[in-house]
C-alpha cells in the first residue's frame, strides 16, 4: 500500500493540474492584471520621496548610471533615486505571464528645495523607455534637477481591452506651483495640468492635456495644448527642425484617456471633455490672433494659465535671497504652495506681502549701513 501512495499522488496531481493553469489563466485576463498592477503600485509607493522612481509592478528593467552604488531595483517595492537611474525599460503588457509594468516617480523639476512637499508626479505604464538626459554636472551646477530632462518611446494604440490604457507617461503638477518645467525628447515643456505623454519614437512627442493647459516649445515656437485636445511635434532627419503633428490642434478620444491610472496622481482631477469642432474653431482663431486661450469652459480658467500662455503666472519667495521677491515681480502673486502665500482671497494682499517683504529688507539694509557708519 506505502509503494503505490506515490504514483496515487502522480496521478492526482496530472488530473488537476489543466485545472490549476486555467483558474492562472483566467486571473491573467486583462482587466485583472491592470487591476493588481495598479494595487501594487499604490500600495508599494505610498512613501515615496522626492526625486525617487518607484518599482510599481513587474517587469521592469533599469540600468544605473557609472556614479550609482548599492543600485538594487529589482523587486516590486524598490525605491532609488532617479539621479542613479540611467534607462528604465517597462514590459508591456503580457497576457501569459501576467505583467504589465508600472513605474512611479516624483521629481522636484523647477519647484523650490525648500518645498519637499510639493513634487511633480509622474506614472510610467505599460511599453515605456525613459533615458535620463540629465548629467550629475548639470545637476551639480544647478542647470537641472535630477532627470528634469529625458528622453520618452512609449507603444502607441496597444490597449488590450477597455479598462487599459495605451502606454505612456502621465505628469501631474501641484495645486498653486505655477508653471513647471521639462525636456522630454529635446522638447521644452511648460506645464501647470495633469498631461499623458506618448512618443513612438525619440524624435517625436506628443501631448494629451486632460486637465489645465501645457505648452510644446521648439525651434523658436510655442504649440499650446489646453485641456480637452492633443497635439504633437517631429524632428525631421537629420535634426534639422521641428514640424507639427497635426498642423492644428486637435481633439482627444474620451475613451482613451478615461482608463489612465489617474489614482495613482497626489490630487483627483476631473477629466475635461474632448473639444468639439465649434470650440476646436475658435481655439485656432484665439491662437491665430494672440487672444486669450482661457475663459469660460471648455478653456482652461485664466486664473490658473501658465505664463508661457500668456497667464499672470506666481512667484517663489523661497526662491531668492533672504526670501524677498524682487521689486521687478511685485506685481505677481505669491503661490499657493509657497509658505509665504497668505489665503485671504485678495490678490492685493498677496501683491502687498511681497512688496511688504521689500520694505522689510530695505529697513535692515538701511539699519545696516547705519550700523556700518
Amino acid at each position: 500500500m506505502t509503494m503505490k501512495r506515490p504514483v496515487f499522488f502522480i496521478f492526482l496531481t496530472l488530473i488537476l493540474l489543466p485545472s490549476i493553469v486555467i483558474a492562472q489563466t483566467a486571473n491573467n485576463t486583462c482587466p485583472d492584471i491592470v487591476n493588481r498592477a495598479l494595487q501594487a503600485a499604490n500600495d508599494m509607493c505610498g512613501d515615496l520621496g522626492r526625486n525617487q522612481v518607484c518599482y510599481g509592478n513587474f517587469r521592469l528593467d533599469a540600468t544605473p548610471q557609472e556614479h550609482a552604488t548599492g543600485f538594487y531595483f529589482d523587486r516590486v517595492g524598490d525605491k532609488v533615486s532617479v539621479n542613479d537611474i540611467s534607462t528604465l525599460q517597462l514590459s508591456p503588457m503580457n497576457l501569459e505571464a501576467g505583467e504589465w509594468g508600472v513605474a512611479v516617480m516624483l521629481l522636484q523639476a523647477n519647484l523650490p528645495r525648500t518645498l519637499p512637499g510639493q513634487n511633480v508626479t509622474i506614472i510610467l505604464f505599460g511599453d515605456v523607455f525613459i533615458q535620463n538626459d540629465t548629467t550629475q554636472e548639470q545637476v551639480e551646477n544647478g542647470e537641472f534637477t535630477p532627470m528634469q530632462a529625458f528622453y520618452l518611446t512609449t507603444g502607441i494604440g496597444d490597449a488590450r481591452c477597455a479598462e487599459a490604457p495605451e502606454s505612456g507617461m502621465l505628469v501631474q503638477t501641484p495645486k498653486g506651483v505655477g508653471e513647471v518645467n521639462f525636456r522630454i525628447n529635446g522638447v521644452e515643456v511648460a506645464m501647470g495640468s495633469t498631461v499623458m505623454f506618448q512618443a513612438p519614437t525619440d524624435n517625436e512627442l506628443t501631448a494629451i492635456t486632460i486637465e489645465g493647459a501645457a505648452v510644446l516649445k521648439v525651434d523658436n515656437q510655442s504649440y499650446p495644448v489646453i485641456q480637452g485636445t492633443k497635439f504633437g511635434v517631429q524632428r525631421l532627419p537629420e535634426n534639422v527642425r521641428f514640424i507639427p503633428i497635426p498642423d492644428l490642434p486637435d481633439a482627444y478620444s474620451l475613451t482613451s484617456v478615461q482608463s489612465l491610472p489617474l489614482g495613482l496622481l497626489a490630487r483627483p482631477i476631473e477629466i475635461a471633455l474632448p473639444l468639439d469642432k465649434t470650440a476646436l474653431g475658435e481655439l485656432q482663431n484665439r491662437i491665430d490672433n494672440n487672444l486669450p486661450l482661457c475663459g469660460e469652459p471648455p478653456f482652461p480658467s485664466c486664473d490658473d494659465l501658465i505664463p508661457s500662455l500668456g497667464g499672470v503666472g506666481c512667484v517663489f519667495p523661497e526662491n531668492y535671497e533672504d526670501n524677498i521677491v524682487p521689486e521687478e515681480l511685485a506685481d505677481i502673486p505669491i503661490c499657493e504652495a509657497s509658505g509665504f502665500y497668505v489665503p485671504t482671497g485678495d490678490e492685493t494682499t498677496h501683491h502687498n506681502d511681497v512688496s511688504s517683504q521689500q520694505n522689510q529688507q530695505a529697513n535692515r539694509n538701511t539699519s545696516q549701513d547705519s550700523d556700518d557708519d
